[in-house]
């Protein structure tokens, strides 16, 4: 039995690797790659397809000639926000061209994290421009696909494969170059394999009843440096280059607590573990 066609953007990025991973063996997967190249263990599992995914023309022939049943959105560059409102925007259109459903990757810095915790039903008010950029791009997808369904969840976290910030963390601490988290910046980090198994069980429900804003926080919640301090034990390395700091020293505004509620997630049966399981 064939099942659903999946297009899943950023297929270089930890969230797409895992959804990867882990795809159910039916699915017929699609992925994207542009700046950085997809890892062998990827495009030895997916279609993958080289697309810049600013360009809506591009966007909409390819997704045209594929005619995904479900457009994953996992794709981003956090400065960059053509690379998240402009590309989001044409994600939705190609996928509302074809007929597709869409799921779309955010984040819990959409909220100031001033008056936490949220639900799906609080109304973003970020303080950062990358929370701008991502409620944005929120925005647009609704606009165009009234069904789009939004997940927002944290910080995610991979051991092996590492995500960018896990490596970076290892390669401050092999080098025993200083390093700064936050005592004050609070998060709900997520193990990557978790995250990609409740889009998996996303992607298996109806339309109409993925439709929405899910939010997908992880089970604990942590401070910043207490994130580094646990990656780091977990890791077998030596943590003492770790710098505790305060948010309040940044120069630009931070999310100081964007905890997320959940009030959809309960029927997936998910057993989330801490990051440093």
């Amino acid at each position: 039995m064939v099942g659903p066609r999946v297009f899943v953007t950023g297929g270089a990025g930890t969230v797409a690797g895992w959804l990867v991973r882990t795809a159910p063996a039916a699915i017929d997967l699609h992925v994207t790659e542009h700046r950085t190249l997809v890892p062998d263990g990827v495009r030895t599992r997916a279609s993958v397809h080289r697309l810049d995914l600013r360009r809506r023309d591009e966007v909409e022939r390819r997704i045209s000639e594929i005619a995904p049943d479900v457009v994953v959105h996992t794709a981003y560059v956090q400065d960059e926000p053509a690379a998240i409102v402009d590309a989001t925007a044409a994600v939705a259109a190609a996928a509302a061209s074809v007929g597709a459903s869409m799921l779309q990757l955010s984040t819990d810095v959409v909220f100031a994290g001033d008056r936490p915790p949220y639900d799906e039903s609080s109304e973003p008010d970020p303080v950062s421009d990358y929370g701008r950029w991502k409620a944005e791009a929120e925005r647009r997808a609704a606009a165009i696909l009234a069904d789009v369904c939004i997940t927002r969840t944290s910080l995610v976290v991979s051991i092996d494969p590492p995500d960018r910030a896990t490596a970076g963390l290892v390669e401050a601490l092999r080098a025993r170059r200083p390093i700064t988290l936050f005592h004050d910046e609070m998060r709900q980090p997520i193990r990557a394999e978790d995250l990609a198994a409740e889009l998996w069980a996303l992607v298996a429900l109806d339309r109409a009843d993925r439709a929405g804003v899910w939010h997908l926080p992880g089970p604990e919640h942590l401070s910043r440096s207490d994130i580094g301090l646990r990656l780091a034990r977990r890791l077998g390395l030596d943590p003492s280059p770790l710098t505790v700091g305060s948010a309040a020293d940044h120069p630009s505004p931070r999310p100081r607590d964007p905890a997320l509620v959940s009030r959809r997630r309960q029927a997936f049966g998910v057993r989330l573990q801490a990051v440093d399981a």
